[in-house]
C-alpha cells in the first residue's frame, strides 16, 4: 500500500505576521519608556539643584580656606583635622545624642497616644485634632519665643506661678542642665504632632475585623495594642524614629531662640556649632566640615533603619 501524508502548512496570513508582531509592540515599548523617563527629567534637575549641588558645594567649601564667605586655596583636610582635634567636639557630639534621643523618647510614646485617642474618638473629633497639631502648626521661632517668655524669670507666667506657691522665680535656662532638659522638652513638645499624624495614618489601615474578633475573644485593651496595634505600626515605629531623629539632630531654631547654645555651651549641638562658625565666626570651611560629619549621622540613621526593615521583611 502507499502511505499517504498530508503537510499542514500554517496559513499564509500567520506566516506573514511573524517579526513584525513582535516588532511593533517591542517599538510601542521603547517609545512609552522614553516617554517615562522624560517625566522623570524635572525631578532629577530639582534633586541635582537642592541636593546634590549643595553636597559638593559644602565638601569643595571644606576643602578650601575662606576668609569670611570668600573661598581661597586648597586646603585638604585641614577643616576636618580641626574639627576632630577640638576638644569640645565630644561634649558636642554628647549634647547632640542627649537632646536628640531625649526628644525622641517623649515625642514618639506622646505622639502614639495622640494617635490612638484620635483614631478611637467621634464626638469633637476635629476640634480635639486641631489641639493636638497647635503646636506643630507654629514656626519653631514662634514656639521658642512663646516658651521663653512663659519662663522668663522676671515677667513670665511660670516664675509668677511659682512665686505664689512660695517656691520663688524660676530661672530655667541659667542652669547648664536643667536649660538642656527644657530645651529638649520644648522641642518635643513642638515635634510630637509629626509623629501622631504619621502614627494616626498607620491606625486607620489596621482592619477592623481584628478588633473586633479580638472583642468577641474577651481581649481587652492592653491585649489589643500588644496583638494586634504593635505588629501593624512596627514599621511605621521604625521610620517615624528616623524622621524624629534626623529632625533632632539638624534643630537650630528653637536652641537658638532660647539659649543660643548656652549657658556655658550646655545646649549646643552640632547643628548650633555649624551656625556658629557660619554666622559669628565666619569659618564657612570649618561649618562646612561640621555640615558634613552631620550628613554622617544622618547616612548611618537611615541605612540602620532599611536594614532594620529589610530583617522585619525577611
Amino acid at each position: 500500500m502507499t502511505e499517504t501524508r498530508t503537510l499542514v502548512m500554517p496559513p499564509p496570513g500567520r506566516r506573514k505576521m511573524g517579526r513584525g508582531a513582535r516588532s511593533i509592540p517591542k517599538a510601542r515599548s521603547s517609545r512609552n519608556d522614553r516617554k517615562v523617563w522624560l517625566y522623570t527629567v524635572p525631578v532629577v534637575l530639582v534633586f541635582a539643584f537642592v541636593f546634590i549641588g549643595p553636597l559638593f558645594y559644602t565638601a569643595w567649601t571644606a576643602l578650601h580656606e575662606t576668609k569670611y564667605y570668600s573661598i581661597g586655596k586648597f586646603s585638604g583636610l585641614k577643616s576636618f583635622t580641626t574639627l576632630f582635634s577640638d576638644p569640645s567636639l565630644p561634649a558636642q557630639i554628647g549634647t547632640t545624642l542627649v537632646f536628640s534621643l531625649g526628644a525622641l523618647v517623649i515625642a514618639l510614646p506622646a505622639g502614639l497616644l495622640s494617635a490612638i485617642v484620635l483614631n478611637n474618638i467621634h464626638r469633637f473629633k476635629r476640634t480635639v485634632r486641631s489641639l493636638f497639631l497647635l503646636p506643630w502648626l507654629m514656626s519653631q521661632a514662634t514656639a521658642g519665643t512663646i516658651w521663653l517668655w512663659f519662663l522668663n524669670p522676671n515677667f513670665g507666667p511660670a516664675s509668677a506661678i511659682t512665686t505664689s506657691l512660695g517656691w520663688g522665680r524660676t530661672d530655667v535656662f541659667s542652669s547648664p542642665t536643667v536649660a538642656l532638659i527644657a530645651v529638649t522638652l520644648i522641642t518635643a513638645w513642638w515635634s510630637y504632632p509629626q509623629a501622631m499624624l504619621l502614627f494616626l495614618g498607620a491606625l486607620q489601615t489596621i482592619p477592623e475585623e481584628l478588633r473586633e474578633s479580638l472583642r468577641v475573644d474577651g481581649g481587652g485593651i492592653w491585649r489589643g495594642f500588644v496583638s494586634i496595634t504593635l505588629p501593624y505600626l512596627r514599621n511605621t515605629i521604625v521610620s517615624v524614629i528616623i524622621v524624629l531623629l534626623m529632625l533632632y539632630v539638624q534643630m537650630v531654631t528653637i536652641i537658638l531662640v532660647t539659649t543660643r547654645g548656652g549657658p556655658l555651651n550646655a545646649t549646643e549641638t552640632l547643628s548650633m556649632r555649624v551656625f556658629n562658625q557660619t554666622f559669628v565666626d565666619f569659618d564657612l570651611s570649618g561649618a562646612s566640615a561640621t555640615a558634613i560629619l552631620l550628613f554622617a549621622v544622618n547616612i548611618v540613621l537611615t541605612l540602620v533603619a532599611i536594614r532594620f526593615r529589610r530583617k522585619e521583611a525577611l
